[in-house]
């Protein structure tokens, strides 16, 4: 008979809960998502962190349908949290251009997740073909294997 367990598909239908070694104070999801659930929030911090789109006509460029208001109050709040920073060139008239942080390049594995996510049940929508791909197979520089085999 086969074993349930080795199905990908196998359901876990434990009525163990998955509760951490240390309590919460508040909920890391729920504390997370208070600025990176917002709309647009990790579709910005894709442009900058993975698509490497840093200025703020080209990130607007990349999301139709993006009021420029939105955009700004969404960079500023990225800012704020410190997942972004500004880096200002002295021309005329000055260029900014946003960097990630730290705390910002944190969230890319959460991103390459999603990716991940989407190309695996959403191919039809994703792919041209709607086949279905891996993040292996579709990222083959080593700076994208690092963060995918540290995640997966």
């Amino acid at each position: 008979m086969p074993d349930p367990e080795a199905s990908e598909e196998a359901i876990d239908d434990s009525d163990v809960p998955m509760l951490p070694n240390f309590p919460f104070l508040s909920c890391p999801i729920q504390t997370s998502l208070g600025v990176l659930g917002r709309k647009w929030t990790l579709l910005i911090l894709r442009d900058i962190g993975l698509l490497k789109v840093n200025r703020f006509n080209q990130i607007l460029a990349t999301l139709p349908g993006m009021p420029p208001k939105v955009l700004s109050t969404r960079l500023h709040e990225l800012e704020a949290e410190g997942y972004i920073r500004r880096v200002e060139k002295q021309r005329s008239p000055m260029m900014v251009k946003w960097a990630m942080t730290q705390k910002g390049k944190d969230t890319l594995p959460i991103l390459m997740r999603f990716i991940a996510f989407g190309s695996k049940w959403y191919p039809e929508v994703v792919f041209p073909d709607k086949s279905p791909r891996s993040l292996g197979e579709l990222f083959t520089l080593p700076e994208a294997k690092q963060m995918i085999d540290g995640y997966t």
